[in-house]
This record gives structure tokens, sequence and C-alpha cells, in this order.
């Protein structure tokens, strides 16, 4: 073969070579910004926090509240975490940190810092009959956190509650929530709640939608009532004299759940009320006003 017949062979090859080779793949275009919105603007202890996370299509994201994981749930068009405070978390700056990967595993990282105000609590004293006080014991506090720690542990991932929660009782407030007791001259444990004063046999009746994760006696909490609102939000009705649901059943805000009692450990007839997200005992009358992104629509 003539060196110009190996020119053109040689030259045809490198033609076909180059035909069949794929296109060169165009760089990657960045994960669309995730953007982060943290509400109340000037949370005090006790409050929860909203981190509602705008992300792409088919991406998730986590959370971490300074180093602890926050559960996350898709609502509607964002996602969210509740994250909450309690006379226990300190004052001072905290940190938001969220991880969004999207579907091509590419991740996105974001921090947000707020800075959480002290709130001031009273100190409460009573003074309690001896058989009363007698129920503080190390045996009954532990098959009350035996019961109760499952309970306050579910992450139901739909939210069903709607709108600002209600109070569960029409009687005065009393014992507002952070207050420190002292039961006989012994510092016990703040107050994770709000107490009502009301009748005997007076209605009880549920603070917003859910399901009945729990309707037992215990010996502190006595006749005992749980609503799963979904997402990590639940809330409890204590020192019931009789029970109006069954573990399991539905119900809408407003609904019948007991009467007002006085068992477990309490002076005379009362409600005591509280509200839980992921396990903290939070401020449950924050969540009585319209909020954007929780009890409020947007």
């Amino acid at each position: 073969m003539s060196t110009t017949m190996h020119r053109l062979a040689g030259a045809l090859a490198l033609v076909l070579v180059v035909a069949a080779a794929p296109p060169a793949r165009a760089p990657a275009a960045p994960a669309a910004s995730a953007v982060i919105r943290l509400l109340p603007e000037a949370p005090v202890q006790g409050d929860t926090l909203t981190v509602l996370v705008s992300i792409p299509d088919r991406a998730r994201a986590s959370a971490l509240w300074d180093r602890t994981p926050v559960p996350t749930f898709p609502v509607g068009r964002v996602v969210r975490a509740l994250v909450g405070t309690d006379p226990d978390t300190a004052a001072g700056v905290h940190t938001i940190h969220v991880a969004v990967t999207d579907e091509d595993g590419a991740a996105q990282h974001l921090s947000r810092t707020v800075r959480l105000r002290a709130a001031r609590f009273a100190v409460r004293r009573l003074t309690l009959p001896p058989k009363t006080f007698g129920l503080i014991t190390p045996a009954n506090l532990a098959i009350e956190r035996q019961v109760l720690g499952p309970v306050l542990g579910r992450r139901t991932a739909v939210a069903w509650w709607h709108g600002p929660f209600e109070a569960p009782s029409t009687g005065p407030m009393d014992s507002p929530y952070g207050e420190q007791g002292l039961y006989n001259g012994h510092r016990e444990w703040w107050h994770m709640g709000v107490d009502f004063q009301a009748p005997a046999g007076a209605p009880v009746t549920a603070a917003n939608a859910g399901t009945i994760a729990l309707a037992r006696a215990l010996p502190l909490g006595g006749n005992t009532v749980v609503i799963d609102h979904g997402q990590g939000v639940l809330t409890e009705y204590l020192h019931l004299a009789a029970f109006a649901v069954r573990e399991g059943d539905r119900v809408e805000r407003g609904a019948l759940i007991g009467r007002i009692g006085a068992t477990g450990l309490v002076t005379g007839p009362s409600l005591h009320w509280g509200l839980y997200v992921n396990g903290i005992p939070v401020n449950p009358l924050f969540w009585m006003a319209p909020r954007p992104g929780l009890t409020a629509l947007e």
C-alpha cells in the first residue's frame, strides 16, 4: 500500500472513532438553593420554634438543633422541623443546621442562628397531705416514665392538627407553665403545663384533632389521656375522674375526652394540660395563637 493510501486509511479510522465517541456531558448544574425560614423571630424559653425549609423537588432534608437531630416532615411544598424549648433550654444563641440532598446526591448545607431569651418563671409552694405527698416515690416515678416514655416518643408522619389549639376546659387557668414546684418545702420539678380549676365532673375536651395514644390510670397523673396530633406533637390531660375515649380513637378539636377529677398527685378537682414537641414539654399557651407554618395558614 502506498504512503498516500496509508494516510487516507488513517484519516478514515480517526473519523470513525470520533463519530463513534459519545458527546461529552455538560457539567452538572448546581442543585437549586434551599431556603430556611425560622419562626418566631424572638423566641423565649417554652416557645416552639418552627423551621420551614423550601427544597427542590425530590430532595430530602435533615435538621440539627445545635447537635441534636430534629425530625423533619413534609408539609405542603416545604419541609418542617419543630424544636421545643423549656425552662431547661439554655438562654442564648443556638444553631439550626439543615442539610438538603437532591436526587443526584448533591448536598447543600445551611445554618441559621437564633437567640433564645430567658423567661421569668414563678415559684409555686404547695402543702400536700402526707398521703398525697407520699405518692412521690422512685417506684411511682419509674412507672410514669415506663408508660409515658414510649407514648411521648411517637413520631407519626401525618400532622392531624389544624388551626390554633383550644383550651381543654372552660375553668379558670392557674399554676402557669414553668413554675418551680416546692412541695412541703422540697423542690421537685417545674410545672410542665397549665392547670385549670373546675368542678368535679366538668367536661374536658381535645385541644385539637388527633389519635388517642393513651387512656389509663397512672400513680401521679391519675387518670391520664394523651392525644397524638402527629409529627411529634402530643397533648396530655391529667387527674381525670372518668374517660370518654379509648386508646386508638380518632378525635376532633373540641371532642369530649373525659371529666374533671382529683386522681393522682393533686389537692382537689383540677385538670393539668401539657403539650410536648418531640418529647420536650413546651408552653401549651403558645399553640393557642395563630402562627404561620404552625397553627395558621400562610
